[in-house]
This record gives structure tokens, sequence and C-alpha cells, in this order.
């Protein structure tokens, strides 16, 4: 009895109402200064030029006005994809971590370091996949055969 009277005074301190779920802890995540950051940048003018210039076919080159002026086209065409990319992160992170994972996160991407990080990530990325892209699509290109023919069912 004793037991039962500790959980329910336990369950009814302040530490339980302070305690929150994966998907509280996601939306806070999401909410950060240094993530809604990230996420602007991913679909940025500049960003979005880096991609189109990666995934130009082997050979072909634009003026960086052109790259300039395609990367402002795509960026507004996709930045409404912003509120949903957010929706999804937080139901990822919502199946993939943790309380105290996301805690942990919280905890480093709120300080000056761990927001430096994330807000350098994005276009760290953008940059190495710019700089594979060709190369990816080269070897693809040159499997488009083996490719079909397992889309094909052959």
């Amino acid at each position: 009895m004793r037991a039962l009277a500790f959980a329910t005074a336990l369950a009814l301190s302040p530490l339980a109402a302070t305690a929150q779920s994966v998907e509280e802890l996601a939306r806070d995540y999401a909410a950060l200064p240094a993530v809604q950051e990230m996420m602007s940048a991913m679909f940025s003018p500049e960003a979005s030029a880096a991609q189109i210039a990666a995934t130009l076919p082997p050979g072909m080159e634009l003026t960086e006005q052109q790259l300039t002026d395609l990367g402002t086209l795509l960026s507004e065409e996709l930045i409404d994809f912003q509120p949903r990319l957010e929706v999804l992160m937080i139901e990822g992170m919502i199946n993939t971590f943790t309380v105290e994972e996301m805690q942990a996160m919280i905890e480093f991407y709120s300080s000056d370091v761990g927001r430096s990080i994330l807000v350098q990530t994005q276009p760290m990325f953008t940059s190495i996949m710019t700089q594979l892209a060709p190369e990816m699509q080269a070897r693809m290109m040159g499997r488009q055969n083996d490719i079909m023919a397992i889309i094909m069912g052959q």
C-alpha cells in the first residue's frame, strides 16, 4: 500500500509534470532557431542553384547568372515544402529517438557550438553532393540498361 501511495505522489509531483514526450521534444527541437535556419537554408536560392548544378548532365555548363536565376526560380517554387519538411522531420524523430536522445540533441544544438555545426552542415553536404553528383550520374547512366531490365522485370 505504501508503494502505491509513493507512486501516486511521484506521478503528481512537479518532476512528473515537467517530463516531456518524444513528440513534445521533437517539436521543441524543430522550433530551435538553428533548426529553422537550417531548413530555410535548404530552400534558399543558393542551395537550389547548387542542386541544379549538381544534376546537370555531364558536359553541360551554365553561367553564374543562369544558375542564380534558376536557383531563385526553384527556391520560390519549393519554399512551400518547408512546413511539410518540419512535419516529416518531427515524425521521423518520434519514430527514431528516445526522450534522452531528444533532450541531448536539444541541449547540444541550443549551444553556440551546436548551433554553428547545425547551420554549417547543410551547405557542407550540398557542396559535397555537388562534387559527387556528376560522377554518380555518370555511373548510373552507365548502368541504365541494367536498371531498365530490373524495372521491366527482365
